[in-house]
């Protein structure tokens, strides 16, 4: 019998919860439709439309807007935080502080924990009716930051070269606005800051000046919140007041939950059908270009700490031919994190290079190092080289194994000791001469002067084979004609038979451009003729 009453108590509780969602959806049905001047199954999409944004049940939305507790439910044994309850958290009611002698003569704004909560819900439905980005940031202050004296708003998104463009103005003169339409991340400008480290940046009007920044607009305390999408910063926001204001703890939650809200409603906007991507600098025309390039390229971008701090990167895409010491292609590197991939990076100097390519813009290179990366199997000794340069607010970075070179080279050198042979470049366009080892060896020259320009060769030639090389070096000076011959060089008393090969390189104006040689010591009881 007992059980039986639990059990259609339990029914009855069911139904009086179930009696109080519908009613309170109706309520807020009703608000939504007078606010916005929609019909009410246009304020319901309104209203599941903002569930789905924020992953808050219909139910608990509407209490938000109406500011009302949400109808009881049964607990969880075991209840996690959800989205309801984060907002909950950050807005929730303080202890007002003790008011501070300096300021208290000020005015300032209180609001509930409630009404905050009503009010961002409000905001975000107002939001999700603009159709055209324009028009965006008049509707947040509008509808979210009039209340609080705020007299000017601004949304920006980050361009590939760190630059932040202006998509959505509101209080700002047409003429700074116009003046401001794109800000170079060369400029010390507030905003560009949160965008750099990824942290919100509350600062008045004299701490600008003291740190040197510019500022868009007049105004006395102004918020520059970063824009977020799915962990990368792709824009910022720029809230300014023109009083004194001085806002609390839950103020300073409930604007930064309104630069969330406006991030996503961005993203939406100018990613959409007919909008211009800007949710990463990696957009449709920057895979096209990566495509393009060969070797391996990639585009990072920083993930950070609950702190704003940068403790990882993410490869967000690659070039085709992107490819590492263990062989795994663009496909398998695309998405992962570096340190997950390549705890090297973090000793070898490749993760601070990157930091300070963030923080400061200026190219990171790494010339050609030998290091051990280690895979899942075993260790791979490499020697590798890495250019950084910041685009976005990512990194785009291009990587090179050298060890084929150098393999190379070192089956060359041991080929060279073996047939008593050397090369020889010389570039008539830079100046730039380059000879091996062997060739130093074969011609006695000390190292440590130098190579000779190709002109002057003929000083180590014997006298009566001089003419026979001077006419040779005319030829491919003047009809690009390779030399072959062999001829007697004379140094320190020694006359040594060599053979010299040189061939031309010629530009695309016809110019003799660089001329690319071998020479061989040949045997002192070579019997053949001097020119072949």
């Amino acid at each position: 019998m007992t059980a039986a009453v639990r059990r259609l108590q339990a029914e009855v509780d069911g139904l009086r919860r179930a009696q109080h969602s519908r009613a309170v959806i109706e309520q807020a049905k009703g608000l939504l439709a007078g606010r916005l001047g929609c019909s009410p199954e246009e304020a319901f999409t309104q209203l599941s439309w903002l569930s789905q944004q924020s992953n808050i049940k219909v139910t608990e939305v509407a209490a938000g807007l109406l500011g009302m507790a949400v109808p009881l439910a049964v607990q969880d044994p075991a209840p996690q935080m959800t989205p309801a309850a984060d907002i909950s958290r950050r807005f929730a009611r303080r202890a007002p502080a003790a008011p501070d002698p300096a300021t208290a003569a000020l005015p300032s704004v209180t609001l509930l924990p409630e009404e905050t909560t009503a009010r961002y819900h409000l905001t975000c439905a107002a939001m999700g009716t603009v159709d055209d980005v324009h028009h965006l940031a008049e509707t947040i202050w509008s509808e979210g930051l009039r209340h609080l004296g705020a007299t000017a708003v601004l949304i920006g998104v980050l361009e590939p070269d760190g630059a932040v463009r202006l998509v959505s103005t509101h209080g700002l003169p047409r003429s700074v606005a116009s003046a401001w339409q794109r800000v170079p991340s060369t400029l010390n400008v507030a905003f560009l800051k949160a965008v750099s480290n990824g942290r919100p940046l509350w600062i008045t009007q004299e701490q600008a000046a003291a740190a040197g920044y510019e500022l868009l607009g007049d105004g006395d305390l102004r918020a520059c919140l970063p824009l977020n999408q799915q962990g990368r910063i792709f824009g910022v926001a720029s809230i300014v007041w023109a009083r004194d204001f001085h806002p609390d703890t839950t103020t300073r939650a409930y604007v930064s939950a309104l630069a969330e809200a406006c991030g996503r409603r961005v993203s939406q906007m100018l990613d959409g059908p007919g909008g211009q991507a800007v949710a990463s600098p990696a957009a449709h025309w920057v895979e096209a270009v990566l495509e393009s390039l060969p070797g391996s390229h990639a585009l990072l971008s920083p993930v950070r700490d609950a702190a704003g701090q940068v403790e990882d990167w993410r490869f967000d895409l690659c070039s085709p031919e992107a490819m590492d010491a263990s062989g795994r292609t663009a496909d398998l590197i695309c998405g992962r994190r570096l340190l997950d991939l390549y705890p090297h990076a973090s000793s070898a100097g490749l993760f601070d290079g990157y930091l300070q390519v963030l923080r400061t813009g200026k190219p990171f290179t790494m010339e050609p190092t030998p290091l051990v990366l280690a895979t899942e199997r075993h260790q791979i000794p490499v020697i590798m080289s890495v250019r950084a340069s910041r685009f976005g607010a990512g990194l785009l970075v291009h990587w090179r194994y050298h060890d084929a070179e150098r393999r190379l080279l070192a089956r060359l050198e041991r080929v060279q000791r073996l047939g008593d042979a050397g090369w020889a470049e010389w570039n008539l366009i830079t100046g730039e001469v380059e000879w091996s080892a062997e060739t130093y060896a074969i011609l006695n020259r000390d190292p440590a002067h130098g190579p000779v320009q190709f002109t002057a060769l003929h000083r180590y030639v014997a006298p009566e084979d001089r003419d026979i090389l001077t006419a040779a070096a005319e030829r491919l000076r003047t009809d690009h004609e390779p030399i072959d011959l062999v001829m007697r060089l004379h140094r320190n008393g020694v006359r040594t038979p060599v053979r010299l090969v040189a061939d031309p390189v010629v530009d695309g104006l016809g110019r003799l451009a660089c001329v690319d040689a071998a020479v061989r010591r040949l045997p002192d009881h070579s019997g053949h003729d001097r020119q072949q």
